[in-house]
């Protein structure tokens, strides 16, 4: 019997949707040689560079009943004559800010069917920001310099990774069910992969983009 002023604990234990794990590799074709290119901007240095290069990105397609989105609001700073990171997701109606690091200027714009833009030169110390509405991949580049490029993938959902270098990528937490893996690399051909992921299983995915 509990006492005056006893309280009763009770112990419980909350329900978690059933979740599993997809992983895998995905191998690219061999590249040509690679390009360079030279900067445009007046007075600056006639030195060329090789074309930044982007890793794979991975992510499943569409909603997923039950999960948040992706990042609302991630950086893609302009340092050391880069776009850094060189790819980043971001989730629908979310917006990437794009600061300049560098002690010149540099521009940012895409003419990707998912989001048209062009943030005009901004020198050091400024930053500028696009809103992307749509779900797609949209490619950025400099203006200024034109080996410099990278990658906003714009998702409807949280379940995405970055390739590593040696082709391996993990996503974990996806609820139980079928779902579209997408694979994209700028210098490939995209993919669309079909995915099972069971309750506290792995599904595993082998796959090689071409050229």
């Amino acid at each position: 019997l509990l006492g005056a002023g006893s309280v009763m604990q009770v112990d419980r234990v909350e329900a978690q949707a059933p979740v599993g794990v997809i992983e895998g590799r995905v191998t690219l074709e061999p590249p040509p040689p690679a390009r360079r290119s030279a900067t445009r901007y007046p007075g600056g240095q006639a030195e060329t560079h090789q074309i930044q290069q982007l890793p794979a990105f991975v992510y499943l397609v569409g909603r997923v009943a039950g999960s948040s989105t992706g990042e609302p609001r991630p950086t893609m700073s302009q340092r050391d004559t880069a776009f850094v990171p060189s790819v980043v997701a971001v989730s629908t109606g979310g917006t990437v800010v794009f600061p300049n690091g560098d002690a010149f200027f540099h521009n940012v714009f895409s003419y990707s069917s998912a989001q048209r833009f062009d943030l005009g030169r901004y020198p050091q110390g400024e930053s500028k920001s696009v809103t992307f509405p749509d779900a797609g991949i949209v490619e950025v580049f400099c203006e200024v310099h034109e080996f410099m490029r990278g990658a906003i993938v714009v998702t409807e959902n949280p379940f995405y990774a970055v390739v590593g270098e040696d082709g391996r990528f993990r996503i974990s937490g996806v609820p139980e069910g079928a779902y579209t893996l997408a694979i994209w690399h700028p210098d490939h051909e995209p993919l669309e992969h079909p995915v099972v992921v069971a309750s506290g299983g792995t599904a595993r995915v082998e796959v090689e983009l071409r050229r």
